[in-house]
C-alpha cells in the first residue's frame, strides 16, 4: 500500500519551532514520513536539513525522515558520512537519504566549487558513502575525493547501509528560459545515477503517471546495463506531489497558496532559477475545499495502478500555516481519500 508523507518547503520564513511541531503532529496523526529539503546558500530563508531531521528524531519515536533532496556535491564526503550515521543513529534507523545534485549555480561558487561539475563529484561521493558505511577501511583514489584508509565507526543502524533514493531525472516541468533550444526532458545522468546507487527514485514535485511510467522504463534499462535487476516490490518510488491548500473555496486556497509563493521570492532569484512558474504551480496541484482536495490526492494515489513501484506519496502543503493546514487535512480529506 501507498504510504502518506509530507514536506515542508523552504524560503517561506516559516520558524523552526512550527517546523518541528508539524513534524510531531505527523507522528501524532499516523502519516509515515516527515521531509525536509536542503539549501547552504541561497537568497531565500531556510534552515540545515540535518539538524532540523535531527531536532525531529529526538522527538519523535516512529515516522520517517527524509531529506528531499540533499545536494551532496556541496560536501565532503568523510564529513557527509558521520553526520548521517550519527542521525541514522539517533533516530534508531529512520533516515532516508533523498539525494540530488543540485541546480544553482550561485550556490557553488559561494562554497568554491566547480557547478559544471556537480554531478561527477555526486558519483564519487556516494560511492564513497557507500564504502564507509559497509568496508571495516576505505582508501579511494579519485579526482576529486581523496582518501587513505578512513575507518568510519559505528556503521549505520540500517543494514546494508542507509537507504538511498536519488532525486532527479526529469526537468520537464521547469522548462528553460524563452527561446532556449528544446531539449530531452530527461538527464541521463540522472537515471545513470538513479540505476547505480538509488534503492529508489524521489520524483519531481507534480509528476503524472505517464512521466512515471517513462521514468521507471528508463531506470530500469540503464541499471540493467549496468548488470543490475531493478524490480518493482523492491524499488521505493517517492512521488513529491504538486502543492495542496484547503480553502472554503478554490479562490481563498488560491490566495493562500500564492501568499506562500510569493514569500519565497527574494528579488527575484528564485524564479530565474528554472522553478515552475505560479500558473504551472497551481496547475499541478490541488488548491479549494476538502472534497476537490481529496479527489486529487486519490488520482495521485492511482498512480499505483499504472507504477507498482510507487511506494510513497508525500504531500506538499503551500501555506504560511502547515500546522493549521495539516490539522484540517487531517480531519476534513483524510477521511475522504480513496486510497486502498
Amino acid at each position: 500500500m501507498v504510504s502518506i508523507g509530507f514536506r515542508l518547503p523552504i524560503g517561506s520564513g516559516i520558524p523552526a519551532s512550527v517546523r518541528l511541531r508539524f513534524a510531531e503532529r505527523l507522528e501524532e496523526f499516523g502519516y509515515e514520513s516527515f521531509w525536509f529539503p536542503h539549501i547552504i546558500s541561497r537568497d531565500i530563508p531556510a534552515f540545515d536539513s540535518l539538524e532540523i531531521l535531527t531536532a525531529v528524531a529526538a522527538r519523535t519515536q516512529r515516522i520517517h525522515l527524509g531529506t528531499a533532496v540533499l545536494q551532496v556535491p556541496l560536501y565532503h564526503p568523510v564529513d557527509l558520512a558521520r553526520r548521517l550515521v550519527t542521525l541514522d543513529h539517533l533516530s534508531q534507523g529512520r533516515l532516508i537519504l533523498g539525494v540530488g545534485i543540485g541546480f544553482i549555480p550561485k550556490e557553488f561558487d559561494n562554497l568554491g566549487l566547480d557547478y559544471a561539475a556537480r554531478s561527477a563529484r555526486a558519483v564519487e561521493a556516494l560511492e564513497i558513502l557507500e564504502k564507509l558505511w559497509t568496508e571495516p577501511e576505505v582508501s579511494f583514489d579519485g579526482k576529486y575525493f581523496r582518501l587513505r584508509e578512513v575507518v568510519l565507526e559505528p556503521k549505520p543502524v540500517q543494514k546494508p547501509r542507509i537507504k538511498i533514493l536519488v532525486g532527479g531525472g526529469y526537468h520537464g516541468i521547469t522548462r528553460g528560459a524563452p527561446g532556449a533550444a528544446e531539449k530531452s526532458p530527461w538527464s541521463q545522468a540522472a537515471i545513470r545515477r538513479i540505476a547505480r546507487f538509488g534503492d529508489g527514485w524521489i520524483n519531481s514535485s507534480g509528476m503524472v503517471a505517464g512521466e512515471l511510467e517513462e521514468g521507471m522504463d528508463r531506470i530500469k534499462q540503464a541499471a540493467a546495463k549496468l548488470g543490475r535487476q531493478i524490480r518493482d516490490t523492491e524499488f521505493d518510488l517517492t512521488l513529491e506531489s504538486g502543492y495542496l491548500t484547503l480553502g472554503h473555496s478554490v479562490a481563498a486556497a488560491r490566495r493562500e497558496a500564492q501568499e506562500f509563493y510569493g514569500s519565497r521570492v527574494a528579488r527575484g532569484f528564485y524564479q530565474v532559477q528554472g522553478n515552475p512558474s505560479l500558473d504551472t504551480w497551481l496547475s499541478r496541484g490541488a488548491f479549494g475545499p476538502a472534497e476537490l482536495v481529496a479527489e486529487k490526492i486519490s488520482e495521485w494515489f492511482s498512480y499505483e495502478q499504472r507504477v507498482p513501484a510507487l511506494k510513497r506519496i508525500v504531500l506538499m502543503i503551500a501555506s504560511l500555516d502547515p500546522v493549521g493546514q495539516l490539522e484540517r487535512f487531517h480531519h476534513e480529506v483524510r477521511p475522504l481519500l480513496r486510497i486502498g
